[in-house]
């Protein structure tokens, strides 16, 4: 088993949640325009980066060797997946669920069901299904927020962070 390089999780939590990263680069070019439709393992130059990337291990891509890259989750890492605004607002501003949510029409199996296929390709567990449900029932929290949370739940655990 090993992460996800920083590419292809931003990638996919872009993918989930139906938004764009933000690139930069250290070295003013005028090739630094990134079309909103690429993808960041598109990204043929190495100076051009987010905060995501850097942080996740992404490598400068001084001598294009693999051992150049850093794959080893750091704490800022953990503390970045469950505690960040640019996480959470990529789950709060997502189109993608707003439209499993509307695609649920109410049903919370469906709804919960749909999500599992998004985040970890397969359906709920009986288990995970049940708890999913009973979380969805607190008092206090609306269809969304339980949404965001179980969201936030999945993009935290092995099965997705890491290749296996």
């Amino acid at each position: 088993m090993r992460r996800l390089e920083a590419e292809v999780l931003v990638d996919a939590l872009c993918w989930i949640s139906g938004t764009r990263e933000g690139y930069s680069s250290a070295i003013p070019e005028p090739f630094t325009f990134i079309p909103q439709e690429n993808r960041s393992i598109e990204l043929a130059d190495g100076s051009i980066t987010s905060q995501f990337l850097e942080m996740f291990g992404r490598p400068a891509r001084d001598t294009g060797l693999e051992s150049e890259r850093d794959n080893r989750p750091t704490d800022a890492q953990r503390l970045h997946l469950l505690n960040s605004t640019h996480i959470q607002n990529k789950i709060e501003r997502s189109s993608r669920l707003n439209g499993l949510i509307r695609a649920a029409k109410g049903k919370r199996p469906r709804l919960i069901n749909s999500i599992y296929l998004n985040i970890l390709s397969r359906y709920a567990t009986p288990a995970e299904l049940s708890a999913a449900e009973n979380y969805f029932q607190t008092k206090g929290i609306n269809t969304r927020q339980a949404t965001n949370d179980l969201v936030w739940a999945l993009i935290n655990t092995k099965e997705f962070l890491y290749r296996h």
